[in-house]
Formats: structure tokens, sequence, C-alpha cells
């Protein structure tokens, strides 16, 4: 597993046909080999949702890889096997910043001399080519078999780059999983006051495939087995949280936080926003849960419950808001009017801001 397979999952909404800003992954079935990438469809969304548009409609199934050169890349997506066809359309170039040629494994979109060409043609580096950055388009990483790209890199070709024995790809699909938010951020250290307690979320998503989730403090399994982990620290020193979130659609991702305990940095301990609070009482309730919002600033906000599986389970509230306080009252019904049985839920806070998590327990 690379880095990109090390996440913390925090909610799995199963049956979300498609969310925005989510992870998503593609395997490739080819005569050499299985390989899956992952597609970085929050930074290059026109592009990576162009590719699973066309993965998912079969566009990909059975072409080759027309173009090979050792010590640079391979090339497929040409319907005609021979670097002139397309899906009978171009789409816009999309640059992210921070995505560069640097190293082998890098899937980018494969374009004429002339602008916003790309269509459905697209390379996987096999050696670094920062020549080719801001120039294509990258959207994605190979993650797993990259000892499978680099060996078709390197057969043997005739004219025009093309393989003296085809190498042929059987099939190339999306995977049936989705991750969505961590909650906190885990691009950085974690600072949590001793004992004080912290809820970590990661969202899972699939259509059909079962998800599970294994937690581990420092590496020690944890008994929790959902999308959302409270946990405390309560010695002082570094720590590591880390989720393991397997979908049976043969795929599992990771995510990982560091998080150093028994700080005196009050206002760092979980992603907390300046911009908003979110307080409910009692907790545990029964009846009536009471909720406050508190905005230090004007912007569009949504609150919403999920269950212990991950799934929507009432919308409360969806609109912009200006600065103030905002109370409203859940009566533990779901959206269809029915009681719902006592348990844990959470309860999430959505804004333009960001996102604060509250765990719940209805009796």
């Amino acid at each position: 597993m690379k880095r990109r397979f090390v996440i913390i999952m925090l909610g799995i909404l199963i049956c979300m046909p498609a969310i925005s800003n989510a992870r998503i992954f593609a395997r490739w079935h080819t005569s050499m080999g299985s390989f899956t990438a992952e597609l970085y469809d929050e930074l290059v969304p026109i592009t990576a949702y162009n590719f699973r548009d066309l993965a998912n409609s079969g566009f990909y199934n059975n072409l080759i890889f027309h173009r090979v050169i050792d010590g640079f890349m391979i090339q497929d997506g040409c319907p005609r096997g021979n670097g002139t066809g397309g899906p009978g359309y171009t789409i816009q170039d999309e640059f992210y910043p921070g995505l560069l040629h640097d190293h082998a494994g890098v899937l980018a979109m494969a374009r004429t001399p002339a602008p916003n060409s790309a269509g459905s043609q697209y390379y996987i580096t096999v050696a670094p080519a920062n020549h080719l950055n801001g120039a294509y388009a990258i959207f994605g990483d190979i993650i797993e078999g990259l000892d499978n790209v680099l060996a078709i890199g390197a057969v043997p070709t005739g004219a025009n780059d093309k393989p003296i024995i085809p190498v042929n790809i059987y099939s190339l699909r999306m995977l049936d999983l989705q991750i969505g938010e961590l909650y906190p951020l885990n691009d950085e250290v974690l600072n949590i006051p001793g004992g004080a307690s912290q809820i970590f979320v990661v969202e899972a998503y699939t259509t059909q495939a079962e998800l599970s989730f294994q937690w581990y403090i420092d590496e020690v399994l944890n008994p929790e087995n959902s999308f959302l982990l409270e946990t405390s620290f309560p010695t002082h020193g570094q720590h590591t949280v880390r989720c393991h979130v397997a979908s049976s659609d043969s795929i599992s991702y990771d995510a990982i936080w560091s998080v150093e305990s028994g700080t005196q940095v009050q206002d760092a301990v979980s992603p907390a926003l300046k911009a908003l609070d979110l307080q409910v009482s009692p907790n545990p309730f029964l009846g009536n849960l009471a909720i406050n919002c508190e905005l230090k600033s004007d912007q569009q906000i949504s609150l919403e419950v999920f269950n212990l599986k991950g799934q929507k389970v009432r919308s409360l509230f969806s609109a912009f808001r200006k600065a103030g306080d905002l109370t409203l009252n859940w009566d533990g019904k779901n959206s269809e009017g029915q009681v719902l049985p006592a348990g844990i839920y959470l309860l999430r806070l959505q804004s333009s801001t960001g996102n604060i998590y509250r765990k719940i327990s209805k009796l």
C-alpha cells in the first residue's frame, strides 16, 4: 500500500451514486498484469470525471497501449489503435500547481499541440518527466501495480513506438469505493490536550460493495468498527490514529493522523472552526435534542444526521444564514417521520468554512 491508501475513514454513505470532492479509483486488467490508480477529482474534476465516465461506458475495454517509449511513458485511449482516434469531443486543459511529473506512475491526459485538445487518450509515466509540467493535465497516480506499468514500459517496440507484441487492455473500470472528507484534516500534526476527547471521521461511499472499518491507535486495534472513532490520549507524547477501510470490490484505503497529546495549545484541539460552533443538549437525549449553531460570519450551512453505517437519516436544515445563533430541535425521527432506534448518531454541521461533527446518543 502506498501513502494514498493511508486515510482514516469518516462516514460510509452507502447508496449514494455520486459525491463531490471524493477520491475515486480505477483499475486496469491487461495482458501484462493489473494496476490501480487514484484519480484527483477534487483537484481536476473536469479531467478526472471525463476519464471516469469513459471508463464506466466501457470505452477503454479491449484497447491497446498503442505507444510505448522506454524510460518515458506508456499511452492508451485511442479506439483506432494508432494514436489518431478519440471520443469525438475534446475537454478543457486543467492544471493544478501541486501535481508534477516528478516520478513514475503519473497519470495524465495526452493531447495534440493545440490547447484544450485532450479527449480520451492518456499516458502513464515510467520515469520523472518534469519537462511536461504545465503542459499536460495530470489527473491521477498509480497506487498499486506500478511494477506492471514499468514492465509495459520496457516492451520491444517498432514503428511509431508501437509494441511489437500488443499489450491488451482487457478492461479498465472504476472501483466501487469513494473516499470523501476526513475529519480532522490529516495534513498536519493534530494538537490535543491530554485527556481531551477527539472525534475522527471518514466519509466512504459505495454503490453495491460492502465496506468495513478497522481503527488502530498506535497500531493497536481498537474495537470500534464504524465510520467514526471517539478517543482521548491521557498521556503526553506522539501518537498515530489509523483507519483501514476495505471495500469488497477488492480495494482498501487507509488514513493516518499524527497526534501530539498533552500540549498546552488549547485552541488546536480539533479543527474547531473559529467561524462557527455547534452545541447539543441534553446528550444523551430522549425525545427532543436541542441544537445550537453559533455562526460568526454569514455563510451557507446545512445540518445532517447520520447513523453508524454512515447513512444519512435526516436533513435538518440547509440555507444561507447571517451571522448569529441558530437554534432548532431534532425529534429523533428519520426523514420519513419514523422514530429511530436508540443508539449512537453523528450530527454534521457543514459550512463554507468547514465542517464540525458531534457524536450524539439517543435513548
